[in-house]
């Protein structure tokens, strides 16, 4: 894993972006390292590197997209939209349980569909 600070990913709006093995986090969020709420995102997106090697990246995106789209159609709110991707919902359910990944059990995200 790698953490790239940029201003350009991910959108403006978000935190990080995770594609496998890069973390993506923008630059105003550096503050955030050593701080609970660093460890909080890194954790999250971990949970997203996880989902992508079960899905082999490629799959994981063109899923993430088609369901992004499907839910959009169905809360008509981007934000809600987002927050109901079953990877994102995994992602958040989680991310504040530091001992999750070695308990995780294999395409988990599949229970939030």
């Amino acid at each position: 894993m790698r953490v790239v600070f940029n201003k350009f990913l991910p959108f403006k709006g978000f935190t990080a972006m995770a594609i496998y093995p890069l973390i993506f986090i923008r630059s105003e969020f550096k503050s955030f390292q050593n701080s609970e709420r660093w460890d909080i995102l890194i954790l999250h997106e971990k949970i997203h590197f996880e989902q992508q090697k079960e899905l082999l990246l490629v799959f994981f995106y063109l899923w993430y997209i088609i369901e992004y789209g499907i839910r959009l159609v169905i809360h008509r709110n981007t934000y809600l939209a987002y927050k109901n991707i079953s990877f994102e919902k995994e992602a958040y359910q989680n991310e504040r349980e530091m001992t999750y990944l070695s308990t995780r059990k294999r395409f988990s995200w599949l229970k939030h569909l």
